[in-house]
């Protein structure tokens, strides 16, 4: 019984592959005469050619929008990582005021009310009154640990 199904199953396979054969010819052969029309053949396949052309170009626009985007995103890393990796030291005049009065001039014990702040590229220009020359000194050191400033010109008086 087990060599009747070998052969038996062959032998379908063998009809099965006839039978794919002869449909593969047939498309082929609906297709040529599809397209080698003598009436409408040439239209067929210039048509065909055009829609061809047309998908090609849709998938180098894609592929292009793709590679412009993937471009975008690489650029935003880097600059990402660059700024991760690189602090920035420099601060606006405004912001670097922001920052004295918060971290120096908050912290003083004395009284600031007479004390006047000007900061141009960095630099802290101080003018007015203050209450002794140990606030000064404190007002000054702590001043000089504010991230971003780069000098401090103090031309403060004692009461």
């Amino acid at each position: 019984m087990g060599a009747w199904v070998s052969t038996h199953t062959t032998a379908l396979e063998e009809q099965m592959k006839r039978l794919t054969s002869f449909l593969i010819g047939a498309v082929a052969a609906a297709v040529a005469a599809y397209l080698f029309d003598p009436d409408r053949g040439r239209s067929r396949r210039a048509r065909l050619a055009d829609q061809a052309a047309a998908g090609l170009r849709d998938v180098k626009e894609t592929v292009k929008a793709s590679a412009e985007y993937q471009q975008g995103v690489v650029k935003g890393a880097a600059h990402d990582l660059k700024e991760a990796v690189t602090p920035d030291d420099s601060f606006s005049d405004d912001t670097l005021l922001q920052k004295v009065r918060s971290e120096a001039v908050g912290r003083l014990n004395g009284s600031t009310a007479d004390l006047e702040i000007d900061i141009t590229d960095g630099r802290v220009r101080l003018s007015g009154r203050l209450d002794s020359a140990e606030d000064r000194d404190r007002l000054l050191e702590l001043i000089g640990q504010v991230e971003g400033v780069s000098g401090i010109e103090d031309q403060t008086r004692i009461q």
